[in-house]
């Protein structure tokens, strides 16, 4: 009995490795499970995921009272459109009855020329400013640019061999051209978040 029961697994390890279960071939089985179903086409890797830069380089955070909140809002929103600053986020956004939120995007000098008007419509301090971009070596960023393409026209032959490598190294390229274009931009954009309350 023993014999035979040996003789028994030595077959069944043999179907395993052949591939032989019970049911009919592999490939039989391959086709059933496959039969009725389309092909899912995969969207192309991104091999390194790009994060666009900061819209505004400053945050500008400051507070004022006015006398009449009502009467104060729709003249600070016209001092903000006027220089063409955009707002961001829900329109005055309610703190309590007697305060309100709002921010608005602007170029550095439009949010001087708006903090210049609303000064004269009540109390306001100074803006605090927090940096909300780390400065650039546009040096650097251009010597990246100029060795990534002096190597791409050089082993063009080697990345057309390697379409991944020859994807990300465009991707790349693209990224840095980005910074660049945006470091080598004369304007800078602030946020401008006021903080407006009625004097009591």
């Amino acid at each position: 009995m023993k014999l035979i029961a040996s003789a028994v697994c030595v077959l069944a390890l043999g179907a395993v490795a052949a591939g032989n279960k019970p049911g009919g071939p592999p490939e039989d089985k391959a086709r059933v499970s496959t039969r009725g179903k389309e092909l899912v086409a995969h969207q192309p890797v991104q091999w390194m995921k790009v994060y666009t830069l900061p819209i505004y380089r400053e945050r500008w955070r400051l507070e004022g009272s006015v006398a009449d909140l009502g009467q104060a809002l729709p003249q600070i929103r016209e001092a903000f459109a006027k220089v063409g600053a955009s707002l961001e986020g829900p329109a005055d956004s309610a703190q309590g009855l007697k305060m309100r939120r709002m921010a608005y995007r602007c170029s550095k000098e439009s949010a001087k020329r708006a903090l210049q008007d609303i000064g004269k419509m009540g109390t306001f301090s100074e803006p605090a400013v927090q940096a909300s971009l780390e400065p650039v070596s546009l040096a650097e960023v251009q010597a990246k640019i100029a060795a990534l393409q002096a190597d791409k026209i050089r082993h063009a032959r080697q990345l057309a061999r390697m379409p991944a490598v020859s994807a990300l190294v465009d991707e790349l390229l693209g990224h840095l051209r980005g910074v660049e274009s945006a470091v080598r931009r004369g304007d800078v954009e602030v946020l401008v978040e006021l903080t407006l309350s009625e004097k009591s």
